[in-house]
């Protein structure tokens, strides 16, 4: 039986057709190799439920869990009550505390069972209500800004929820999303990770909420919706499970235009494009690296450039022609200044001033929010939410102006040692400094955090990192090295690059032994430090 005969076959049963339908994906999604263990094998659901202590809900719970195991007796129904803080303590911390709240639910049941999640919430609150709206209307990515605000979110419930999403997507666990609250969490898991909701197999609809419509909307064809006309998600997931059984036990042919079911890769994954794909100008690539390290206007070359990870991740290999462009400058400055002032702390003040403006504290800000994150951070989840936080800590303060009096020093030193030399040894530290972002990504993966609120594209340059090809990649490493022996000779260029190379590894390496990875703030405290070990190896070259 093919799938048209068989689509033929049901579509004239109504709903039946939709159920076939679902159970299809059910069952396609328990055969990838994202599912080790198929939610048949081993039945069991995970219901994560947010209430605020409603007695009523309670009994539909357990009506809910009952219909379960009547259907399935074989079923074991996990019921998790989620309790959020009260919304009047909301804060950016205690949002993302709900949602890590949610992730711990999931894993706790994924640990020993493979199953399906079900999330539902309570009545809708104005929070909730505006929340959507601003996700919907708006079509802003900001979501976890938004989640976070006390304007527009301040919904424990949503912010578990959304959570309990982010991770059953982490599991590649189906998901089914039950109401306008637990509507409104996969609205902003979506926002967080486009992909995190292509497990949601449908979303009941209730007729009492035509609300949930613009929700579904966002969504487009990436989810399967059913109106369950009162039957509501739990019971609706037993009966889909049924169905799976039922299909898992008829040969079914798929049509050869029939598109597989998508996985996610991760809770916080941006589209990954072909390698194959036509690529982006080279103008455009290169420009977006200017874009991507300088304040300078590129936008009046190209009116429409912009971040897209297309364009973005092949510009790495353009970073070190940057850190000439940006050296160059700083240098220039120092010269003149110490012509005009002469003094050389001045020229060294007015020269670091003169690259921090071009290049907007892009590399300073991630040794500032490093140093902070590392500081006060004893887990990866703590570090990752720490590094994300706008405040400025004591260990940031402190790294940061510790970075800068020796960059200050050691660069008033060479000038001392020989002035001749501070031109190219500026050039070769941004230069190299640069380089080390491209290098440490050929080691160590990029982490994905959803909490990042650029998450979107930064979580895009990790899939991605396939556009950055081998020749792009050994194209930027030889035009490094040559960089290097013109700018400071053959012996002591090589000898420079080599100790960058090393510093560089050893940096990604005590980065990935806390997060498993790299992340944007890593990279480019990275470069900060490569740039400063340049200065200080060729002051003590010179110095012997």
């Amino acid at each position: 039986m093919t799938q048209t005969e068989w689509t033929a076959l049901t579509d004239r049963f109504g709903p039946l057709g939709v159920v076939d339908a679902i159970a299809q994906q059910l069952d396609a999604l328990s055969k990838s190799k994202s599912a080790a263990k198929t939610p048949v094998e081993r039945p069991a659901v995970l219901a994560v439920v947010h209430d605020d202590d409603d007695s009523d809900k309670d009994k539909d719970v357990g009506r809910s869990t009952e219909a379960w195991r009547l259907l399935m007796p074989d079923l074991a129904v996990h019921v998790e009550r989620a309790r959020g803080v009260n919304s009047n303590e909301w804060t950016a911390e205690t949002c993302l505390e709900s949602m890590n709240q949610g992730r711990e639910l999931v894993k706790a049941f994924v640990a020993d069972n493979r199953g399906m999640l079900c999330v539902r919430g309570g009545r809708p609150s104005p929070s909730s209500e505006l929340l959507v709206k601003s996700l919907v209307d708006l079509e802003t990515d900001a979501a976890m800004t938004l989640l976070a605000s006390t304007t527009t979110g301040g919904e424990p419930a949503v912010a578990i929820l959304c959570g309990a999403i982010l991770e059953a997507a982490t599991c590649a666990l189906p998901i089914v999303v039950d109401g306008y609250v637990a509507g409104a969490a996969a609205l902003c898991a979506r926002r967080i990770a486009p992909k995190a909701t292509l497990h949601a197999l449908f979303i009941p609809l209730d007729e009492m909420e035509p609300k949930m419509s613009s929700i579904v909307k966002v969504f487009d064809d990436h989810v399967v919706t059913i109106r369950t006309h009162g039957l509501g998600g739990f019971q609706a997931m037993a009966l889909l499970m049924q169905a799976a059984k039922l299909l898992a036990a008829v040969e079914v042919k798929q049509d050869q235009d029939d598109a597989p079911l998508p996985l996610p890769t991760s809770p916080a994954a941006a589209p990954i494009l072909p390698a194959d794909a036509t690529p982006p100008p080279e103008l455009r690539i290169f420009l977006t690296a200017v874009m991507f390290l300088t304040r300078l206007p590129v936008y009046m070359i190209i009116p429409d450039l912009d971040h897209r990870v297309s364009e973005l991740v092949p510009s790495f290999c353009y970073f070190p022609i940057i850190g000439w462009g940006v050296g160059g400058f700083a240098a220039v400055v120092l010269w003149l200044t110490h012509a005009l002032f002469g003094s050389v702390a001045v020229a060294v003040v007015l020269s670091t001033f003169a690259s921090v403006w071009l290049t907007g504290c892009f590399h300073e800000d991630g040794v500032a929010d490093t140093f902070d994150s590392f500081g006060g951070g004893w887990s990866k989840n703590d570090i990752l939410r720490i590094m994300k936080d706008s405040r400025l800590g004591t260990y940031g303060c402190m790294g940061l102006l510790l970075m800068t009096a020796l960059k200050f020093a050691i660069l008033t030193r060479v000038v001392e040692i020989s002035a001749s030399a501070v031109g190219p040894a500026l050039v070769a530290g941004h230069v190299l400094g640069r380089y080390s972002s491209l290098f440490i990504l050929q080691f160590f993966v990029y982490v994905e955090d959803e909490r990042d609120p650029k998450g979107p594209l930064y979580n895009g340059i990790g899939n991605n990192l396939h556009l950055l090809t081998p020749w792009r990649v050994a194209g930027s490493t030889l035009f490094t090295a040559l960089s290097m022996t013109i700018l400071l000779g053959h012996n002591i260029g090589l000898c420079v690059f080599a100790v960058g190379l090393l510093v560089s590894y050893v940096a990604g390496d005590y980065f990935a032994g806390f997060l498993g990875g790299v992340i944007g703030d890593c990279l480019g405290c990275a470069n900060q430090v490569v740039e400063v070990v340049v200065y200080l190896t060729i002051a003590v070259v010179h110095q012997f």
